[in-house]
């Protein structure tokens, strides 16, 4: 009885790793920003942001497309402004989802893992 590893396992596997280095590629995006925007290298945050937002494009009314706006603009102290509405709000957010706790009822279990609420029936 050896054990055999299927394509979909290996495929699951290949997507996790893929999501960590996509995560922590996105974390190091955020890092050159701030160091970028505290700089006030406007060049090396344009990169950052692009990197950030590589294959995605944020809803145009949040933090983050505003700050992309700001860094066109070359206005660095704009940018640094909507950098740190940026932060307010991941901040807030981060808060927020830190603060719920797993709860059990009748009808079946929650659990809130992160930004991921899932539902067990």
């Amino acid at each position: 009885m050896g054990m055999r590893v299927s394509g979909s396992s290996y495929s699951a596997a290949s997507q996790g790793s893929s999501s960590v280095n996509n995560w922590q590629q996105r974390r190091q995006a955020m890092s050159s920003l701030t160091d970028a925007l505290q700089s006030g290298s406007l060049s090396n945050a344009k990169q950052a942001y692009s990197t950030l937002t590589s294959g995605r494009t944020p809803p145009s009314d949040s933090p983050l497309a505003k700050l992309g706006a700001a860094i066109d603009s070359g206005d660095v102290s704009a940018a640094q402004q909507a950098f740190q509405t940026l932060q307010s709000a991941r901040h807030g957010h981060h808060q927020y989802s830190n603060n719920q706790a797993s709860t059990t009822s009748s009808v079946g279990t929650t659990a809130t893992v992160g930004n991921n609420v899932n539902t067990f029936a």
